[in-house]
């Protein structure tokens, strides 16, 4: 087909099916929900200063008038002067990593969500400067990633422990289990460890108990996603020989254009956030974000400040990261892009830009002078998520609905603490020798695995999205096969795709698939592999063992909402698994294709 008829086509098609996505949308929302539903562009100039300046002034009740909620708000507004704030903790941290440089020559990360995912961008995006140690980020539970870390020399090994709560599992058995590796090696362990926290949790409390190395003590009143400007982003950096003071100048220097001085059309975060939301208005609710390969790790970092904020009372918009580029023709029609680049690269993808633009996709560039403003972005991004709370009329603080996971793994946990064994039972598909469990509407006559593919496939509208979400190692070779698999089903469905390692997603996206709209179909994957030797002092289970009851109790949590899931289990031969999964999905697409 021509290049301009597919262009028309996709237009078309986008025109088609715009009244059928709206509609859903608003039949997703109570009356009470779209009667808080405020459109920036109906709002007068004077009306929009005064929403941003009561963020600036950390002003709670711009996002609700229960004074109850208004109070738990005010305790999560301090990332909007964490700029100034910090730059006074800039030489204790400076002093601290020269120390470090010294006698370590490694470093581990042991947190998840909002205390890893800008350290981990950081070290894809910059790495360490030569001379300094290796940075590493633990944000996983997979058997073969422990190993991994186990190999290090551990008496040369520094490991930092992340977590605001000061409760998170996954990073409290990481704690544990190489503080009891770490002590078999030296009479002093504390020595190898530091906590970044807030001030009274546990892990604080346990840091000064057990003498660590240090005990960072973060503000209180900053979530873990709002947190890159805080410790939690610049202790890594700092650690790794990166020019820390940088990131809060362009942080700054961000934080002024956006403030309620600066007119609205000229407002970096303001701008971004109204586009964000006059598009979720139009049906666009997918942000697919795009960026140059220099700098995609830090989209993980956005993915899940948007999902988290926003994805939540059955509506929010849907951030797409990850995706490869395609024509238009793959999109649908609730997309809507931006672009995040670097100056002299412009060209990277100019012809893809053009044929989005000529086929009617919004799309918004924004080019960095380099790596460092990075900083200036995340203060961007969180001023323009906050401000799309107060137009769709959630609280972009909160995450009501990751409790409900960790709630079903605690109780998997302790079935399998009291019995040794886990209370599942899987069907195994004839085709592709796999176990699989299917929950969610998707009831078929008989449990076959195509049969309940089709289904699914079948019945997901074109506005849906899937969602593949494998507790697997960080292998290339995994990521390469569920990349092929986005694009597959992207291509044949003209469905957006998401693509999460568990239990990472579980502290990012994982938001979005429980409380978001009822539009996403997952894709759970799990395997066998448990390993004997990591029992998990003073939990009683291993790596393995915590890792299965994650994804099964997010299978769990999906279920009991209706949302469709299914769980596939496959064999330790699981790449091979995998590949047999997507020649089984590319029969499976275009058998359904064929029928439609």
């Amino acid at each position: 087909m021509p290049r301009l008829a597919k262009i028309v086509l996709a237009i078309l098609l986008r025109v088609s099916i715009k009244l059928k996505r709206q509609k859903y949308q608003e039949e997703e929302m109570d009356s009470q929900k779209r009667a808080r539903l405020l459109r920036p562009t109906k709002l007068s100039e004077d009306e929009k200063r005064k929403i941003i300046s009561a963020i600036f002034a950390k002003d709670p009740s711009v996002f609700t008038d229960d004074q109850d909620l208004q109070k738990v708000i005010k305790n999560r507004l301090g990332w909007v002067d964490a700029p100034q704030r910090m730059r006074s903790k800039l030489p204790e941290i400076k002093e601290f990593a020269a120390k470090v440089k010294e006698e370590f020559s490694e470093i581990v990360l042991c947190g998840m969500g909002g205390s890893s995912l800008f350290p981990l961008a950081l070290t894809k995006i910059f790495g360490p400067e030569e001379g300094w140690p290796n940075f590493n980020v633990l944000d996983t539970t997979d058997p073969e990633e422990i190993a991994k870390i186990e190999e290090k020399d551990l008496k040369k090994t520094l490991f930092i422990i992340a977590s605001k709560s000061g409760t998170t599992i996954e990073t409290l058995t990481q704690f544990h289990y190489f503080w009891e590796k770490v002590s078999q090696i030296t009479d002093n362990p504390g020595s190898h460890f530091v906590a970044i926290t807030d001030e009274g949790t546990p892990l604080h409390k346990e840091g000064e108990e057990k003498a660590f190395l240090k005990v960072f003590l973060n503000p209180k009143d900053i979530g873990g996603r709002y947190a890159a400007l805080t410790y939690v982003g610049l202790l890594p950096a700092a650690l790794m020989g990166l020019e820390v003071e940088r990131f809060l100048d362009k942080a700054q220097e961000m934080q002024e254009a956006c403030s309620p001085d600066i007119p609205w059309e000229l407002n970096p975060a303001a701008w971004l956030s109204e586009y964000m939301a006059e598009h979720f208005f139009l049906g666009h609710d997918k942000l697919t974000i795009m960026a140059d390969p220099l700098l995609r790790p830090f989209s993980l970092w956005i993915e899940q400040l948007v999902a988290e904020s926003l994805g939540k009372e059955f509506t929010g918009i849907i951030p797409i990261v990850g995706e490869s580029p395609g024509s238009p023709t793959v999109y649908g029609p609730d997309r809507v892009f931006v672009y995040l680049g670097l100056r002299g690269r412009q060209d990277l993808y100019r012809r893809l830009f053009s044929d989005l633009k000529e086929a009617g996709f919004p799309l918004k560039q924004y080019f960095l002078d380099d790596r460092y403003e990075l900083g200036a972005e995340c203060f961007r991004w969180e001023l323009a998520v906050a401000l799309c709370g107060v137009w769709l009329g959630l609280n972009p603080f909160d995450e009501p609905d990751v409790i409900r996971a960790k709630k079903k793994t605690k109780e998997v946990l302790d079935t399998f603490v009291k019995t040794g064994d886990f209370p599942i039972e899987f069907y195994v598909d004839d085709d592709l020798d796999v176990g699989f469990l299917y929950a969610g509407g998707l009831k078929v006559q008989y449990p076959r695995l195509r049969a309940v593919m089709k289904k699914l496939l079948y019945e997901t509208p074109p506005w849906g999205y899937f969602a593949f979400l494998p507790f697997l190692p960080y292998d290339p070779e995994i990521e390469e096969i569920f990349t092929d698999l986005r694009t597959l089903l992207r291509g044949r469905r003209q469905c957006s795709t998401i693509m999460g390692f568990g239990p990472r997603y579980l502290h990012s996206i994982g938001q979005l698939f429980k409380g978001g709209p009822r539009s996403g179909r997952f894709f759970i994957f799990t395997r066998k592999g448990r390993r004997e030797d990591q029992i998990i002092p003073e939990f009683g289970f291993t790596f393995w063992d915590l890792e299965f009851a994650q994804a099964y109790g997010d299978f769990q949590a999906l279920s009991e909402d209706n949302r469709p899931v299914l769980h596939i289990h496959l064999t330790d031969n699981y790449i091979e698994d995998l590949k047999k999964f997507y020649q089984f999905m590319e029969e499976v697409t275009r058998l359904t294709e064929d029928d439609t």
